[in-house]
């Protein structure tokens, strides 16, 4: 058996920033586009607009700097503090996995019975 997690970050009961937003954001800065990013994500335009708007109400932070239309067609790309948060959230995750991993070990690495003591122990 391997343990298997989600994290995903919350302000006021609603999701600021999950495996989904960092997804679509590298999708923008590889792209250029959040238009590109949310077609190649399956989403519509407006869904992906709505959960940058909700990460950057609940985070503070700008994510896109956009340009609109025009003759080259607009664009998006990532501003520093989005980078940054992305940087932020997979160290934040990946130290879970370490910590996860070595509580797994701890619990389920002993025999059945030490495992049916622990269970009993911290119900």
């Amino acid at each position: 058996m391997k343990p298997k997690f989600k994290v995903w970050l919350e302000e006021n009961g609603g999701v600021a920033f999950s495996e989904g937003r960092m997804m679509m954001l590298e999708a923008v800065d590889r792209l250029g586009s959040l238009n590109a990013a949310s077609k190649e994500l399956g989403m519509s335009y407006r869904a992906a607009w709505g959960k940058i708007r909700a990460t950057e109400k609940a985070s503070g932070i700008k994510l896109l700097e956009v340009t609109t239309g025009g003759k080259g067609g607009g664009g998006a790309i990532l501003t520093p503090e989005s980078r940054e948060l992305i940087s932020k959230y997979i160290k934040y995750k990946d130290k879970l996995a370490l910590l996860t991993e070595r509580e797994f070990k701890n619990i389920f690495g002993r025999n059945q019975k030490e495992v049916a003591e622990y269970s009993k122990r911290n119900k």
